[in-house]
């Protein structure tokens, strides 16, 4: 059921225990994205990053039950204040949308807020929460760990 509504857009908002630079460069550098994207106990690997506006992206999930290639462009590249780029299941017009990050520096931490629009219906907005907030997740360890906490 498609529903174009703002009831269909996502946003979340993480508090991460790094400087705006840190947490941006883990979007952007492939051995840093690839150490924490993806859900949670998803195999989850990527296959082409070109941190450039006009640049793409590729990277494949591993579910248990399918195989999720995902795939879009940089649209906009702000180092450490806003990255916006669009996120697609490769094949599937309907599943095409564009997600813009911004990074707030707030008392030496970042606030992340992940806005994700064209989603279609509120079960694929439902999902992707669910997901988006479990790779948050892993990145909030990944940046911790980095740290040597």
């Amino acid at each position: 059921m498609n529903v174009p509504s703002d009831d269909t857009v996502l946003e979340i908002t993480r508090v991460f225990d790094a400087p705006p630079a840190r947490v941006f460069a883990a979007w952007l550098d492939r051995g840093q994205f690839q150490a924490w994207i993806g859900p949670e106990g998803i195999d989850c690997k990527v296959e082409l990053l070109e941190p450039e506006v006009g640049g793409r992206y590729r990277l494949v999930m591993n579910t248990p039950e399918s195989v999720i290639p995902v795939s879009g462009v940089f649209r906009s590249i702000e180092p450490s204040h806003r990255l916006v780029f669009t996120w697609g299941w490769e094949g599937d017009p309907i599943r095409q949308s564009l997600i813009t990050l911004t990074f707030r520096e707030v008392g030496g931490r970042t606030e992340l807020t992940l806005r994700q629009e064209g989603l279609g219906s509120i079960e694929s907005r439902d999902g992707h929460v669910r997901g988006w907030n479990s790779a948050l997740n892993k990145l909030d360890r990944y940046l911790s760990e980095r740290a040597g906490r």
